[in-house]
């Protein structure tokens, strides 16, 4: 055989980062349709030979046109039923060649118009936001891999077209790689791109780099995905898309991850809308759609965010912790300073709880709290230790109360409203600064509901 495929589609169009940013120093490799575009674009002396193509590598040596003979694709077994591509020993594919082809029986699935013609380029094509790319068969796994996101404009029913460039970088995808092995550089040795066909442009030196914030035209249309989440603004990106460091950090969707329409748009290179968020504290837009927001969102405002959107603080209010909502991609990090809810509670000298606004607290948690030293209506101290109940483990404890007798418990913070059953109440085995209260009221045996309870 003569020649296969160049070797293209070496790492991914990984359409976005949430955390990696746009510098250059992101990884985006490790999926197809983001490769140099240098690999597999100038043959080995051993490829050559099996290709019967020239031999010579481009430093001087001598190029001699040798085109091999035309193979009947007929003779050999097929391969694919997304398009036309046969079996091709392995002998007779170039090394290079093999990463981008599927294994079958003795070799390796080759696209027919890559056998019979040894001249072979792909036609150009339109591919995304009118960049130019090239017409490739469904039958390359790759193709088949993103056939949700590639569209096929003018290529063939069994081709869809890839683009030449990585949206992301700028630089070259190597869909487009593609040199005849008949033809020969200028200094004698082998081309190191494609003078014809769907090639782009030479240019003076490498493109630029990426621009970030991404602007312009959608990297990607997120409407050619299926819709995922509940509240809208976000769509199911294949996992062979998403990062992998970057999964967790996401909800599952069938087949990928779901993930939010302004990531998808910007390729990754976005900085969120600037929102108001806890006590006017500086924080961003972000779909409630990914996990972390959204086990949350009761509790942070809408702001001037989007409806499917809640306004993530930079920092914690509580410690004054960063909470990565303003560390994102391009965003240069936040610009006003750490706002912390204010002080309440003072047991033994130190501050024990925080003036929480009565909008981020259930009605059923409202009646255990009081406004204590709070200045701001509609404030209630909140013992700090319970503001987060995901983690918040209170020690057990045994007392005996006025009228109810011995009990067994949890040590909650004095800071909270036991109402007229606290005269009931005692330390107990609690420090100085709780109370013990019972999980199963002495008197009548039913739970009390007391946190931290069985």
């Amino acid at each position: 055989m003569h020649r296969a495929l160049p070797a293209l589609l070496s790492t991914a169009l990984t359409v976005f980062a949430i955390v990696s940013g746009c510098s250059s120093n992101s990884d985006i490799e490790g999926t197809p349709l983001a490769g140099s575009g240098a690999e597999g674009t100038q043959a080995s002396g051993d490829d050559a030979s099996v290709g019967g193509s020239s031999s010579g590598s481009g430093g001087g040596g001598s190029c001699v046109s040798l085109p091999p003979a035309p193979i009947d694709p007929s003779t050999l077994p097929s391969c694919c039923t997304a398009g036309a591509a046969h079996c091709v020993p392995t002998a007779s594919v170039p090394s290079g060649d093999v990463a981008a082809l599927a294994a079958c029986s003795g070799g390796y699935c080759v696209p027919d118009p890559f056998i019979t013609n040894p001249d072979y380029l792909p036609p150009a094509c339109t591919a995304f936001n009118g960049t130019p790319g090239t017409c490739l068969s469904l039958c390359v796994p790759q193709v088949e891999q993103y056939k949700t996101i590639l569209t096929q404009t003018t290529c063939a029913a069994t081709e869809l077209c890839a683009p030449c460039t990585n949206p992301l970088t700028n630089q070259p995808s190597g869909a487009c790689a593609f040199v005849a092995p008949t033809q020969c550089a200028a200094d004698g040795g082998r081309g190191s791109g494609s003078s014809s066909g769907a090639a782009p442009p030479e240019g003076d030196g490498a493109p630029p780099a990426a621009v970030c914030p991404h602007t312009g035209p959608p990297v990607l249309n997120p409407d050619t995905l299926p819709a995922c989440g509940t509240e809208g603004g976000a769509h199911c990106l294949q996992s062979a898309l998403v990062p992998a460091s970057l999964q967790a950090q996401l909800a599952t969707c069938s087949g990928g991850f779901c993930v939010p329409d302004s990531f998808i748009e910007a390729g990754g290179n976005f900085i969120p809308p600037t929102c108001e968020s806890l006590d006017s504290a500086e924080g961003r837009c972000l779909n409630v759609v990914i996990p972390e927001v959204a086990a949350q969102a009761s509790q942070l405002p809408q702001s001037s965010c989007q409806v499917f959107e809640k306004c993530v603080p930079c920092f914690s209010p509580i410690d004054g912790t960063k909470t990565g909502a303003c560390n994102l991609s391009c965003d240069p990090g936040p610009t006003q300073p750490i706002v912390l809810f204010p002080s309440c509670c003072s047991e033994d000298g130190t501050d024990e709880g925080r003036c929480v606004p009565t909008s981020i607290i259930s009605s059923t948690e409202q009646k255990n709290l009081d406004a204590d030293s709070c200045k701001v209506s509609g404030n209630l101290c909140v013992p700090s230790e319970m503001l987060n109940i995901a983690t918040f483990k209170p020690p057990t404890c045994t007392a005996t109360g006025f009228l109810v007798g011995s009990y067994t418990g949890v040590c909650l913070s004095s800071c909270l409203s036991f109402g007229i059953q606290g005269i009931a109440l005692a330390q107990g085995s609690c420090d100085s600064i709780h109370t013990c209260a019972p999980c199963t009221n002495p008197l009548t045996g039913a739970a009390t509901g007391a946190p931290g309870c069985p």
